[in-house]
């Protein structure tokens, strides 16, 4: 049975997660990864959307390609700096509903690198029972944080794919 618009306070304990990400790369192929190491905190109530708090810090050196030697670089100071910039943070300002059940409007400071940008972030919320999964697809501009540089063999636009599925605590 599939629970929406419930009627009671929600702390969210993150169970599982897929972070991945797709982005063009060198004549006409696709550079696809993904990140581990999330961390989270998460207040939703479909009814009181005003309270909500999502905090989640991600580690950027758990970047992965499935290649040894780009994941070393993209760790490196031109791409994501690892060591000296650790985390990956998304903090939850606000959401609304969108058009249909389900649906959300978040708006979302997302740093990178010391650089924050607020981003409005489209995503599901569906619950079942004590369980709930948070999807959203999204694109940034790597440049916009200082992922690398402008290259004709690398596309500006990352799209960003998160699943996180989580139970009632």
């Amino acid at each position: 049975m599939v629970f929406s618009h419930l009627a009671f306070s929600q702390n969210w304990k993150l169970v599982s997660n897929t972070i991945t990400f797709k982005v063009k790369h060198a004549f006409g192929s696709t550079a696809e990864g993904s990140f581990k190491g999330l961390n989270s905190s998460i207040y939703f109530d479909t009814n009181q959307l005003s309270k909500t708090s999502m905090n989640t810090s991600l580690e950027a050196r758990t970047i992965d390609t499935d290649l040894g030697l780009r994941d070393k670089t993209l760790r490196g100071t031109k791409y994501f700096d690892v060591e000296k910039y650790p985390t990956i943070r998304i903090t939850c300002t606000q959401v609304e509903r969108d058009a249909k059940a389900n649906e959300y409007l978040g708006t979302f400071e997302v740093t990178i690198k010391n650089k924050t940008k607020s981003l409005k972030i489209p995503f599901n919320f569906i619950q079942t029972s004590n369980t709930g999964q948070f999807r959203a697809t999204f694109q940034i501009n790597r440049l916009d944080f200082s992922i690398g540089e402008s290259s004709a063999l690398l596309g500006d636009i990352v799209t960003i794919f998160v699943t996180l599925n989580t139970i009632v605590i």
